[in-house]
């Protein structure tokens, strides 16, 4: 006689083994992914400050109590956010990135970045969030290690483009790699400090793209010696 412990295991895997659990953790996903997205909206519409559990709540039409269910804390819940939003950007950015040896192509492909993250909501979502937390003592630890996946690839990108170049064994990529972080975040913020002037940080963007040929033939990378337009004139009134 077949044990019944003996038939469970010898049944294929997932075959007779509890399937109510199975739909409770789907319903339990869904759920989740339902308060991540309002807290993302909240955050976009309302900033970190207005980011409370009943604006979320609100913006997501469910129980503020279900965000403490799955989260434990608004603060949980934003850094799952950080999560979604940077685990998602990082594999774009990667993706389109992996080529890029020239601070002209590097620049090229982020103008097309940036507009993406602008449109998305993203670059303001994580600016919001590491505003908002990085200075506190224990969420700014949570921050920094969902930022150094960042500050190691802006190294590696650096590292690349520094390659065989005057400068490459004279500047310290993980310092340029920290420093175009700071800028990347900072345009964000510049830009919501002057109203009216929400295209002021893609028009700096732009213009470092202009500028990057001729950074590049200092660096001695092939390719950089044609011409092109005239960098756009930029009003900082």
């Amino acid at each position: 006689m077949v044990k019944s412990s003996d038939q469970e295991k010898s049944k294929p895997e997932g075959e007779g083994r509890r399937p109510g659990r199975r739909r409770r953790n789907d319903a339990g996903d869904r759920a989740r992914a339902q308060i991540v997205d309002a807290a993302l909206r909240t955050l976009l519409a309302e900033g970190y400050a207005g980011a409370s559990a009943r604006a979320i709540a609100t913006t997501g039409g469910f129980s503020a109590a279900s965000i403490f269910y799955h989260f434990g804390s608004v603060d949980a819940l934003l850094l799952a956010v950080m999560d979604q939003v940077s685990g998602e950007r990082i594999a774009r950015y990667r993706s389109r990135l992996q080529d890029v040896s020239s601070l002209a192509a590097l620049a090229a492909a982020m103008e097309e970045l940036y507009a993406e993250d602008l449109r998305l909501g993203h670059l303001t979502a994580v600016q919001e969030i590491v505003a908002g937390m990085a200075f506190d003592e224990r969420l700014g630890a949570e921050i920094l290690a969902r930022m150094q996946p960042w500050f190691d690839f802006a190294t590696e990108l650096a590292t690349g483009i520094l390659a065989g170049s005057p400068l490459g064994g004279a500047v310290d990529p993980g310092v340029i790699g920290a420093a175009v972080i700071a800028l990347y975040l900072g345009q964000e913020i510049v830009a919501r400090m002057r109203p009216g002037d929400a295209g002021g940080s893609q028009t700096m963007v732009a213009m470092l793209s202009e500028a990057a040929p001729w950074i590049d033939q200092l660096l001695g990378k092939g390719g950089a010696s044609r011409r092109r337009r005239p960098p756009s004139r930029i009003s900082v009134d």
